[in-house]
């Protein structure tokens, strides 16, 4: 009976420890705080910068002046030889351009100082040849310059070689020189109307 009560003893005293630890364990499962949830919002945000060039100050498309000459003939009615020194000597010859590009491209078209009315032929020449230049800044420094002959086609698109220079100051910087009539001995026809132009054009690129 003793032994029988012994073990019956043990048993009860191994029971109540499970129990006892059953509780507790159940107490430390119910005191446990919840896991956080955390909730996360997204704006996805896009945009484009389009491919273009400007003038600036202002944003516009377009630069230039109007170079007035004169008397285009010296004293012997043969064109001047001062004509070159006198155009580069004029304001309004540089520009600022920037482009949202890496590698813009630029072409130069010269055409002839003709007269509006005037003819010539035998000795006598009613249009100046010349060869306009242009020279541009990029990132990286001075590039070109690109030029055109105002008795050739027009020049074709020619890339710049990097960024236009975005500095604050004029990176596009227009020239002319070997102004000419077809011989040197040519005189000039009488014409109260002499016109040329020099066309600069700078595009994106790709």
């Amino acid at each position: 009976m003793l032994a029988n009560g012994n073990i019956f003893e043990r048993d009860s005293k191994v029971n109540k420890f499970m129990l006892m630890a059953l509780g507790a364990g159940s107490m430390i499962a119910i005191a446990a705080p919840a896991a956080a949830q955390n909730v996360t919002g997204t704006v996805n945000i896009t945009g484009s910068v389009a491919p273009k060039c400007l003038v600036v100050p202002g944003s516009g498309s377009t630069f230039g002046t109007t170079v007035a000459l004169g008397e285009l003939a010296d004293t012997t009615g043969k064109l001047r030889t001062n004509v070159a020194t006198d155009f580069n000597a004029s304001a309004g010859l540089t520009a600022r351009v920037v482009c949202t590009t890496a590698a813009p491209t630029i072409s130069v078209d010269a055409d002839a100082i003709t007269a509006a009315t005037a003819t010539g032929g035998g000795g006598y020449d009613n249009s100046i040849d010349f060869t306009a230049s242009v020279a541009v800044t990029t990132t990286t420094g001075p590039t070109g310059p690109f030029t055109n002959d105002s008795a050739a086609a027009a020049g074709a698109d020619t890339a710049v070689g990097g960024r236009l220079a975005n500095n604050g100051s004029d990176n596009v910087a227009i020239t002319a020189s070997n102004f000419h009539t077809n011989t040197a001995t040519d005189l000039l026809s009488a014409d109260p109307t002499y016109t040329g132009k020099i066309t600069v054009v700078i595009k994106p690129g790709v």
